[in-house]
């Protein structure tokens, strides 16, 4: 009865002129159902032919994307948008995780203290790179999978547009005219832009100086302010504001987002394409096939999603995929040209016998095993004192004693900050040794002081006084990446000098005033020392 009255309808509609459209219509319908549902779902599949596989043991928990840098950076941008729509994509929970510290190494050290099974991923760029190199750390890069490189910014110059050089030429004749070397300002030493620019310089015959500032911002400022002539930075800079010019671009084609800005290959120097920062993951070595697999398809996936193109235009942003293989093939190509370019810079640390035995102590699994050791040698040390004449003291000296460690193990997080070098006469490792270099010292001459009394017994009340200080010290410690530095300091240092018996108001304001004066404006304006800030306050 229903395909009679279908051919009865189909018989109807031909007999009605007007009703051809909508016969014709209703027959391609009823074809579509004779024919079954298996003849449109291969339509549908066809522009996935990737599908997420299953796994039987992964994921089993949610995946976390540990970024180098505090919120609000480029690549933590970068993390939250992949993030959002991975977790779509995977019907699977992601994680942004922020862990600053080390231009990366931080970050890098906890990825390589969990298990190889895919649930963490390092969302890195080309910055890590420079930034291994420059301390000693390439080992960190031999122990890690390059999985997926995703986009770049290429690297532009960027000038004055109402005071500075209106084009390449331009900036070139004032580089002739400039006698002692033509000021370009960015940041960091030793950092991707700064090796760029050395490398463009370089190629452009520019006798170039490199002003380094503490943020882009800050050198964008710099730059307008007519302190330096040009400042190497990402095409986004450019969009700061409009008394800025982008002369050159270190790209295989001109911008869409700045058509007139010419590529260094147009002027006539070519080997400046790949002058850019990339940003991609990678994971510990080790995570298996099947895992990698699995990402392999979802990260293709966001990055073919149409919303993860559309976040990213008109932002200088070039979306360029590379797999595993290729991506392996970049890093170690940065490898040799930053060891390259920072050993004509002077920034490689000193490759002798004894600074390779302290840098192999700061190895993660070294740390664990000296930190140990001490805690075990200082509770050794106050179980001995309480035998000898000194044991009424056994608080104050095992107190001194704690200072002292804890000195040494700040030592050892500074062998791996980049060093002192002609361009950096103090280094980043400079400060912090310098005041460990005064606190020892003064230690040591306290400790002398208590040894020399011998058998003087303090007052009972100092039975708390390690457990006491080390409390304080240790809030004092938590506290400064979450408040900062100054603020930390200035809530901990009154707390303190109270508990060492400075009980005047107006001392213990004097002695905290200047110290966070000190910091202030010789150590962080002066020395340009990059002291935390807290991230309640970023």
């Amino acid at each position: 009865m229903g395909r009679l009255s279908q051919a009865l309808r189909f018989f109807l509609c031909l007999c009605s002129k007007a009703g051809q459209c909508a016969c014709w219509a209703w027959f391609l319908a009823a074809a579509l159902l004779v024919l079954g549902p298996g003849s449109t779902a291969g339509a549908q599949d066809a522009p996935q032919a990737d599908v997420l596989p299953v796994l039987e043991d992964f994921p089993r928990q949610p995946i976390r994307i540990v970024v180098y840098t505090s919120p609000g950076g480029l690549i933590d941008v970068t993390a939250r948008r992949f993030a959002r729509l991975a977790q779509e994509h995977a019907g699977h929970p992601f994680v942004v995780v922020n862990r600053p510290g080390g231009g990366g190494i931080v970050a890098f050290e906890q990825a390589l203290r969990e298990p190889a099974d895919g649930h963490q991923m390092l969302a890195v760029t080309r910055s890590n790179i420079s930034k291994m190199v420059a301390t000693g750390r390439e080992d960190l890069i031999r122990e890690l999978h390059w999985h997926a490189y995703i986009m770049y910014n290429a690297h532009v110059v960027i000038t004055n547009a109402k005071e500075g050089p209106a084009d390449w030429g331009a900036l070139l004749e004032a580089a002739d005219a400039a006698e002692r070397g033509q000021i370009w300002v960015g940041v960091d030493i030793g950092g991707v832009k700064h090796v760029s620019g050395v490398k463009i310089a370089e190629q452009a015959g520019i006798n170039m100086r490199w002003i380094p500032f503490s943020s882009g911002g800050e050198a964008i400022a710099a730059l307008l302010g007519n302190l330096g002539v040009a400042y190497l930075g990402n095409p986004r800079d450019a969009l700061v504001s409009d008394d800025l010019r982008i002369v050159a671009v270190a790209a295989e084609e001109r911008l869409e987002r700045f058509p007139d800005a010419p590529t260094f290959r147009e002027l006539g120097i070519d080997g400046l394409e790949g002058e850019s920062i990339w940003r991609g993951f990678a994971f510990r070595d080790g995570v298996p096939e099947a895992v990698q697999r699995w990402y392999d398809i979802l990260i293709q996936r966001v990055i073919e999603d149409p919303r993860w193109k559309a976040e990213w235009e008109g932002e200088g942003v070039e979306l360029r995929y590379f797999g595993a293989d290729r991506f392996a093939e970049i890093v170690e190509k940065d490898r040799r040209e930053y060891a390259h370019y920072l050993a004509q810079l002077g920034l490689l640390p000193e490759n002798d016998r004894a600074a390779s035995l302290v840098t192999a102590l700061t190895r993660p699994h070294s740390v664990y095993w000296l930190t140990g050791a001490v805690a075990f040698a200082l509770l050794a040390g106050a179980v001995l004192l309480g035998r000898t004449r000194w044991r009424h003291q056994r608080g104050d000296l095992t107190f001194l004693l704690v200072i002292i460690a804890l000195a040494v193990v700040v030592f050892m997080m500074t062998v791996d900050l980049p060093p002192r070098s002609t361009i950096d006469p103090v280094g980043a490792a400079g400060i912090p040794q310098l005041l460990i270099a005064l606190l020892i010292p003064l230690v040591l001459a306290q400790l002398a002081l208590n040894l020399a009394q011998g058998g003087y017994s303090p007052p009972p009340v100092t039975s708390a006084r390690l457990p006491l200080a080390l409390g304080l010290i240790l809030t004092y410690m938590v506290l400064v990446p979450i408040l900062g530095y100054l603020l930390a300091s200035a809530l901990f240092m009154p707390v303190m000098l109270w508990y060492l018996g400075l009980r005047r108001p107006m001392s213990v304001a004097i002695l905290t005033g200047s110290w966070l004066l000190v910091s202030e404006f010789v150590l962080r304006r002066l020395l340009m020392v990059d002291l935390p800030s807290g991230f309640v306050f970023n």
